[in-house]
């Protein structure tokens, strides 16, 4: 998809010499526009699921919910989160010292939205920061294994109880995985090639081909000609893939 893509922008901005753009500038614009489609679904998917809940939703081929859903849904998948033992020395900083910094998860480096947290079969429930400073703090609601609590901070994940990270104070060896099931980002869109007399010509062995859908092929299109316009300063290109992105965007929610 990715060569007809880029064969298809070069044909609109060489239409009337507009300008040309390099295989790294491509590339750069074809990872920004993948970004903006891939996170478009989400906010569509909200739109569509608030028809769906006032009974204006479509069936069949005409059910955009599903559509985004199982879009979204070939980005999930899952991961064993590793550790980091903020004070070897201790099984708890925070529980030996109060206010001290505590050991937490890390987010996968392609982590994207959260689905779920889980831990020898059961899921754990998210909380913020004070119901979970709130609970520690109880003797009737503390966390336990059958029913543990985690809350996030920036690409932190800090859990309890604290045998999820120690047997006694040996941390654990991943016995019981703590599993985070996510949605990652796409990867990197790369149009490969090899340099013949100066020129570059496609390279399918050296390629990364776009994530999203193969239905987005149009919107990718658009987004990728707004951004080259910027680069090359055709306001009349910026402006037409703006009318045209418009214009698709009411079709998708309407």
């Amino acid at each position: 998809m990715i060569n007809s893509i880029r064969n298809t922008v070069f044909f609109l901005l060489n239409k009337d010499n507009r300008g040309y753009i390099s295989p790294l500038e491509f590339n750069s614009f074809a990872k920004m526009a993948q970004l903006e489609v891939f996170e478009q679904y989400f906010g569509d998917f909200a739109r569509q699921t608030q028809l769906q809940n006032l009974r204006k939703r479509s069936l069949g081929f005409g059910d955009m919910a599903e559509q985004l859903e199982n879009k979204i849904s070939t980005f999930a998948t899952s991961a064993t989160l590793n550790y980091t033992d903020v004070d070897a020395t201790s099984s708890d900083p925070a529980e030996t010292n109060p206010g001290g910094v505590e050991d937490y998860f890390s987010h996968p480096s392609n982590y994207y939205k959260l689905i779920n947290l889980t831990y020898g079969g059961r899921t754990l429930q998210e909380v913020n920061k004070f119901k979970f400073d709130m609970l520690l703090n109880s003797n009737l609601t503390a966390p336990s294994v059958r029913f543990p609590v985690f809350y996030r901070e920036d690409s932190n994940i800090f859990v309890r109880p604290l045998s999820i990270y120690y047997t006694g104070t040996t941390p654990q060896n991943a016995e019981v995985p703590l599993i985070m099931n996510y949605i990652r980002k796409p990867l990197d869109p790369i149009w490969g090639y090899t340099s013949v007399g100066g020129n570059p010509v496609y390279n399918a062995a050296a390629t990364t081909n776009f994530e999203v859908s193969a239905e987005d092929e149009v919107n990718l299109i658009i987004k990728i000609c707004k951004h080259a316009g910027l680069a090359i300063r055709e306001v009349d290109v910026v402006s037409a893939m703006t009318n045209e992105e418009q214009i698709d965007l009411q079709v998708t929610n309407s």
